[in-house]
């Protein structure tokens, strides 16, 4: 073998493992790729069930802070309207 052929199979080699390299990076960035958008669905999924939940909680406070709720509740705890000189006013001292 000349000098020429060992050169020519060396770039050959080169070239290759080049081009191998490559593939595996690029099947690896791919592989990355899909883990972020499966990460990011997840984040996605689990914001909307915080939203929600939140949209639940506020309907739900909502509806028990309501005057008729509050009159009922007040009903069977025998709350009533505060008579004259049952409240009193706390000035700020400051």
């Amino acid at each position: 073998m000349s000098t020429t052929d060992k050169t020519l199979i060396w770039m050959i080699l080169t070239l290759l493992g080049g081009a191998l390299s490559l593939g595996l990076g690029a099947v690896w960035l791919n592989i990355e790729r899909m883990d972020l958008a499966y990460d990011l669905r997840k984040m996605e999924k689990s914001l909307n069930q915080k939203e929600a939940l939140a949209v639940k909680l506020s309907v739900e406070r909502n509806n028990q802070v309501s005057p008729y709720q509050l009159k009922r509740l007040a009903g069977h705890l025998d709350l009533g309207v505060a008579a004259p000189g049952q409240i009193r006013r706390i000035t700020d001292t400051q």
